[in-house]
C-alpha cells in the first residue's frame, strides 16, 4: 500500500517511528558503541603505556646483569687463574671468591657457573646447588648458542632447577651468558661464563610499580617461549597458536580468545633484545565501567516512548480524531445529514477547518437546490428540442433514395457522392463516441476525399500509406477533415490541378505518426505561427492543436513544416497510451 494512500493516522504513527523513534534509537546505538569503542581505545592506551614503564625497568635491571657479568674482565688475576693449565689451592680459592661476590652484587642471583674450555666447571649457587650442571649439559643448545654470541652477551630463556636430595621447591631462572675469550693470547675460548638470575626478578618488579592485578601479564620470546607471567597455568593454557598470532601480529592491539572468552591483547616488542612484553584482560572487565551508559541510554530509550506515546495520544484527541470525524461527514451522501453542522471547542486550524467545513457544507446545499432547479429545466428544454428535430435517418433514408435514383440514372459520378457524403453523416452525426480510432477517420477522410476529387472533376489527386500496425491507436472524432481541408481550400487555392495529397501513417519508436504532406502554396514560419496561435482566422487548426495537446499532454500537438511555393507537411504523434483510451 502506498503511503499516500494511508489514513492519517497511520501516517502520523508512521511518520513518529521513522522520523523520531527510529533515529533516536540509531544515535543511542551509535552513542554507546562509540563509548565502547572510546574505553576500548583508552584501555588500550592504560596497557600500552604500563608495559612502556615494565620494559624500561625491566631492561635497566637486565643491564645490570649484563655489567655485573662483564667484570670478569675487569680481574686480571681472574682471568690470570682461569687461564693456569695447573691451577694450585688458592687460585681455586680465588675463583670462587669471586662468583660468591657476583651473587652478592646484585638481589636475584641465585648462582654463578663457569664451565671452562678444558672441563672444569667452577660454580657458586645459592638454592640449588650443582643441580644446575646436569641441566646445563642436558641442554647442548645452550652451549652452542653461547658459542655463537662469540663474546657478546645473550639470554637464556626460562627453565626450572630442583635441588637434588632436597625438599626445596623448584625454581624458575633465566640465564645471562656470554662467551670468555682469552684477551691476552689470541683470544682463545676459555668457557661459558653463566649467571642465573631468578625469575621471581620480575614478580617484584611488577609489584613496585603497582602493574593492575586484574591484567594476565606475561613475557615472551620472539620464537614463542614464555619466560614469565603472572599466571603459573599461562603456559600449560594458553594456546601455542594464540601465542604465535600475538607475537607475529604487527598491530600493538588486538583482540584474542583465550579460555572461551574474548581477550583485550597489547603487546611492546622490546627494542633491547626479541623480548616482547604482552598485557591480556578480558574484555568484559574492560566494559564493565559501560553499564551506566547503558542503563542511561535504555531510560532514555524509555523516556522517548513515554514521551511519544503521551504526544500520539494528545494529536489522537485534538487533531486526528476531529479529523476523522469530518471525514466521516464527508463521506455520508446525505444530504440531511449534511444539515448538521458540526461543532468543535478549538481555535486553531482544525477549529478553522471545521467553520470552513460548515461554510462548504451551506454552499453546496444551495448548489444543489440550484442545480436540481437546473436540472429540470434542462429536461424540460430536451424534450422540446426532441419534439423540434429531424430524425436522422429520415436524412440517411433520403440519401439512399437519391443514391438509387443515380444508380438507375446510370449516375456513377453521383451514386459516389452520395455515398461518401451518407458515410460522411453517419459517422460524424450518429456516432456518439468522441473517441474514436485512426481506422475510422482515415475512412471519413477517405469518403471526404472523394467527395472533392468529384467536385473538382479529379483536378488534384490524394495517396494513403498506412501501416496496419496504428490503425487501433485513439484520438477525438473529425480530427483529420479540417486539416486536409486546409491543404484544399489554401494549399490549391490558386492552382488545383496537378495538386496532390499524401497521408502517411507509420510507427516510429513508440509512438504513431500521422504525416499530411501537399504540394500547395506552402506557408511562412511567421504564418505557421499564426495559424497555431489562438487569434488565428483559421480557428479549426488552433482548435485541433489545443485539443491534442489537451488530449495527450503539452508536448504532443501539431507540427507544421512549410517551404513557400513547394508545399506543407502537417505532423501528428499519438502516444502509446492512445491505444488504451
Amino acid at each position: 500500500m502506498k503511503f499516500n494512500d494511508l489514513s492519517i493516522k497511520k501516517k502520523f504513527f508512521l511518520i513518529l517511528l521513522v522520523f523520531i523513534i527510529l533515529p533516536f534509537c540509531c544515535i543511542s546505538f551509535w552513542l554507546y558503541n562509540m563509548i565502547t569503542s572510546s574505553w576500548l581505545q583508552k584501555e588500550y592506551e592504560s596497557q600500552y603505556n604500563q608495559l612502556s614503564v615494565v620494559s624500561k625497568a625491566a631492561e635497566i635491571q637486565l643491564k645490570e646483569y649484563e655489567r655485573i657479568i662483564g667484570t670478569i674482565y675487569n680481574d686480571e688475576d681472574i682471568l690470570k687463574n682461569l687461564n693456569k693449565n695447573q691451577k694450585i689451592p688458592i687460585d681455586y680459592v680465588e675463583i670462587t671468591e669471586f662468583l660468591r661476590n657476583l651473587l652478592k652484587s646484585a638481589d636475584h642471583i641465585d648462582g654463578a657457573y663457569f664451565f671452562a674450555a678444558n672441563g672444569e666447571t667452577y660454580f657458586q649457587d645459592s638454592y640449588s646447588g650443582a643441580s644446575y650442571i646436569d641441566v646445563y649439559h642436558s641442554h647442548p643448545e645452550w652451549m652452542q648458542k653461547i658459542d655463537e654470541l662469540d663474546g657478546s652477551l645473550g639470554w637464556i630463556s626460562t627453565f626450572q632447577v630442583k635441588p637434588k636430595g632436597s625438599t626445596k621447591e623448584e625454581m624458575s631462572y633465566i640465564s645471562c651468558a656470554m662467551l670468555v675469550k682469552d684477551i691476552s693470547h689470541n683470544w682463545a675460548k676459555r668457557g661459558e661464563f653463566i649467571l642465573n638470575i631468578n625469575i621471581d626478578l620480575f614478580e617484584d618488579l611488577f609489584e613496585k610499580l603497582e602493574v593492575k592485578d586484574k591484567s594476565t601479564l606475561l613475557i615472551a620470546e620472539d620464537i614463542g617461549n614464555i619466560i614469565w607471567s603472572n599466571d603459573a597455568s599461562l603456559d600449560e593454557s594458553l594456546d601455542k597458536s594464540v601465542l604465535s598470532d600475538i607475537l607475529k601480529s604487527e598491530d600493538s592491539y588486538t583482540e584474542q580468545n583465550y579460555r572461551n572468552k574474548p581477550y583485550i591483547v597489547v603487546k611492546q616488542a622490546s627494542a633491547y633484545n626479541d623480548w616482547n612484553y604482552i598485557s591480556m584482560i578480558k574484555k568484559d572487565e574492560v566494559l564493565k565501567t559501560r553499564e551506566w551508559v547503558v542503563s542511561v541510554v535504555a531510560a532514555q530509550i524509555l523516556l522517548v516512548l513515554l514521551f511519544c506515546v503521551f504526544g500520539a495520544v494528545a494529536i489522537q484527541v485534538y487533531i486526528i480524531k476531529p479529523i476523522q470525524k469530518m471525514v466521516v461527514v464527508m463521506n455520508t451522501p446525505d444530504p440531511d445529514f449534511m444539515k448538521n453542522k458540526l461543532y468543535i471547542d478549538q481555535k486553531d486550524e482544525v477549529g478553522s477547518l471545521y467553520r470552513s467545513f460548515n461554510d462548504m457544507n451551506s454552499r453546496i446545499l444551495n448548489l444543489i437546490e440550484k442545480n436540481n432547479e437546473a436540472n429540470k429545466k434542462e429536461k424540460e428544454y430536451h424534450i422540446q428540442a426532441l419534439n423540434a428535430q429531424i430524425n436522422p435517418h429520415f436524412m440517411y433514408n433520403t440519401l439512399d433514395t437519391i443514391n438509387w435514383m443515380a444508380k438507375d440514372l446510370k449516375a456513377k459520378d453521383i451514386s459516389k457522392m452520395i455515398t461518401s457524403l451518407s458515410r460522411i453523416l453517419r459517422y460524424s452525426i450518429s456516432k456518439k463516441e468522441d473517441i474514436v480510432t485512426l481506422e475510422e477517420e482515415i475512412n471519413c477522410i477517405k469518403n471526404y476525399l472523394n467527395i472533392y476529387e468529384e467536385r473538382y472533376e479529379k483536378a488534384f489527386t490524394s495517396e494513403f500509406k498506412i501501416d496496419a500496425d496504428i490503425l487501433e491507436y485513439k484520438t477525438f472524432k473529425m480530427l483529420l477533415q479540417p486539416l486536409v481541408e486546409n491543404s484544399l481550400t489554401h494549399g490549391f487555392s490558386r492552382q488545383m490541378k496537378g495538386g496532390h495529397i499524401q497521408i502517411i501513417g507509420k510507427k516510429e519508436g513508440e509512438d504513431a505518426v500521422l504525416r499530411i504532406i501537399d504540394n500547395g502554396a506552402g506557408m511562412t514560419r511567421e504564418r505557421i505561427f499564426y495559424v497555431l496561435s489562438q487569434d488565428s482566422d483559421r480557428i479549426g487548426l488552433s482548435n485541433i492543436n489545443q485539443r491534442l495537446k489537451l488530449l495527450y499532454g503539452e508536448k504532443y500537438g501539431l507540427i507544421i513544416e512549410s517551404t513557400p511555393e513547394e508545399g506543407t507537411e502537417i505532423i501528428i504523434h499519438f502516444p502509446p497510451k492512445a491505444k488504451e483510451m
